[in-house]
């Protein structure tokens, strides 16, 4: 019997009786959205009033709102709201010396007497105003239920309930509650606010409210706007694969940004990473881990979609929607593609559950073949590794060739970039790609980034900057460059005709672009200028030391 089935067996039970229930569940579950839902698919036709504790300031405001509010849904005759809301204006009048505040408690009392065989809905005890009693609230649902032959519903979440008000509910709860229905599952909200989601989509979040235990609607609020956002801009028919990762990665996103030190779970934890290597792990990181892998392999799998959108939930810039239109449309995201991470996939559990055969390593080896330049470097060096433990060298070698010669290839086309965006997540020193793109850098460690007089030139002339390479070409700079810069490359350039040196080394010595390396790049320049000072005339030697005292003042 589920939640709704059991309440109205409860109602049908009572039906002409007293009771008090509690709905219970953590805060944001859909306590209320089930209350109102059960409401509205119900026949009983009682007389009805909610009550929202927030905002209400004494019990006789509490009772004032009961029979103000109350709505009479099987009688003819009825009260009229305006005289049922006089007390209320009259309290509001403050004329007490003329005695209207005492007709007020009077025809308070009088109308309150009115109220009987009712549902009345108790809401929001955690928003509860310290100077209502939880105490007066509880005594006057007692009452409504045994004097007035009341059904009395209480909707709250215990563990949110202020620590003295926990205490006095406690002491009520035996006496006054006669049934507690739990609500355990946001799943009703999700599929009710989600509509216009895939239905699969909206089974993935489920699943992902269920294993990680996160029952806030509020949560799944914020990942069904940002993931419209992100549909909005893509054109009107789009494949499953790319509302699956586009829904998956917002999940992720808020995930991390509101549990991941709950749970120790950040963005550099999104790889591959077996069982022996998280024996140091904290038990719930490892089960974090776990539970992610089984709703989708995504969720540890590592990406340029992961890149994007890690971008944006670091508000580094606005993000690009252009990108993920164009990943929307890429090979990336391809069918085939899929099709053959699946089949990875597979081959994985094969060996998990040793039912490898004769024909696994070449499948193996053609689905990760295939795959290269999708597939991030942790997986593609097990697979080398795997191959070479089944015994296949020759065919682990030939994927490590593969491999190496697309990061060759892309280094080449992309430089400094390609190399920075392969380790934005992780630099792991065991796998022998991370290291063979190393060596790349270092054998060509200004590959795909500006010159020096390039990067100086816009920070003089309009004061930019690239945030992403220019940092790498001051870092890279040595001594001879900026020698070179200073007396050669300066003067030949006609776009500093305009700035004097002296003014061109004041701002280069006062750099925003990446201030950690204000200290060499000042020692660097100072250097030079005095190595050139040395070698200098005497009256150009007297000129450039000048220059030094008038920069170090």
């Amino acid at each position: 019997m589920n939640s709704e089935e059991r309440l109205r067996k409860i109602f049908i039970e009572n039906e002409n009786k007293g009771m008090a229930i509690a709905i219970t569940g953590s805060w944001g579950v859909g306590k209320t959205f089930f209350w109102n839902e059960f409401r509205k698919n119900s026949p009983n036709k009682k007389k009805y009033v909610y009550v929202s504790l927030f905002g209400l300031e004494s019990l006789s405001d509490l009772k004032t709102h009961i029979y103000s509010h109350i709505e009479n849904n099987n009688s003819a005759i009825e009260i009229p709201r305006w005289i049922r809301g006089l007390p209320s204006i009259l309290k509001e009048t403050r004329i007490s010396q003329f005695g209207i505040s005492s007709s007020a408690k009077i025809f308070d009392s009088l109308m309150f007497n009115q109220v009987k065989d009712a549902i009345i809905c108790f809401d929001d005890f955690e928003r509860m105003s310290n100077k209502l009693d939880i105490k007066d609230v509880m005594g006057l649902a007692n009452q409504l239920k045994l004097e007035r032959n009341c059904q009395v519903i209480l909707i709250l979440d215990e563990s949110k309930t202020e620590k003295e008000n926990k205490r006095k509910y406690a002491e009520y709860k035996e006496k006054l509650i006669d049934e507690e229905i739990k609500i355990t599952s946001v799943e009703p909200l999700l599929r009710e606010n989600a509509k216009d989601i895939d239905e699969p989509l909206i089974d993935l979040m489920v699943e992902f409210a269920e294993k990680l235990e996160i029952h806030n609607f509020r949560f799944f609020q914020k990942v069904i706007k940002l993931y419209g956002k992100f549909i909005e801009q893509l054109p009107n028919e789009v494949a499953y694969s790319t509302k699956k990762i586009i829904l998956i990665r917002v999940l992720q996103g808020y995930f991390i940004e509101d549990f991941g030190k709950k749970y120790e779970f950040g963005w550099e934890d999104v790889k591959l990473v077996f069982e022996d290597k998280q024996k140091d792990w904290p038990e719930i990181k490892q089960k974090t881990y776990e539970s992610l892998k089984l709703i989708a392999y995504d969720f540890v799998y590592a990406d340029e979609w992961l890149i994007e959108f890690k971008r944006w939930f670091d508000q580094k810039g606005e993000l690009n929607f252009s990108r993920i239109y164009e990943l929307a449309n890429s090979e990336l995201i391809s069918e085939k593609n899929n099709q053959i991470r699946d089949d990875l996939d597979n081959l994985m559990e094969e060996w998990r559950n040793f039912e490898v055969d004769n024909t696994f390593c070449m499948r193996l080896y053609k689905a990760a073949s295939q795959i290269i330049g999708i597939e991030n470097l942790e997986n593609l060096a097990f697979y080398c590794k795997l191959l070479m433990e089944f015994g296949d060298k020759d065919l682990s070698e030939k994927l490590q060739n593969n491999i190496n010669n697309w990061l060759s290839e892309e280094y080449d086309s992309k430089g400094y970039l390609f190399s920075n965006e392969q380790f934005s997540f992780d630099f792991n020193e065991d796998n022998q790609f991370y290291s063979y793109l190393k060596n790349l850098e270092k054998q060509k460690p200004y590959q795909g980034l500006p010159t020096l007089i390039e990067v100086i030139y816009r920070y003089i002339e309009h004061n930019g900057s690239n945030s992403l390479t220019d940092p790498k070409v001051l870092e890279l700079a040595t001594k001879q460059d900026w020698k070179k810069l200073i007396f050669i490359d300066i003067p030949k350039d006609e776009r500093f005709n305009d700035f004097n040196k002296l003014r061109i080394l004041r701002k280069i010595l006062n750099q925003q672009i990446s201030t950690e390396l204000q200290p060499k790049i000042n020692t660097l320049i100072f250097e030079v200028l005095k190595d050139e000072a040395r070698t200098s005339s005497v009256l150009r030697c007297k000129n450039i030391e000048y220059v030094i005292r008038r920069l170090k003042e």
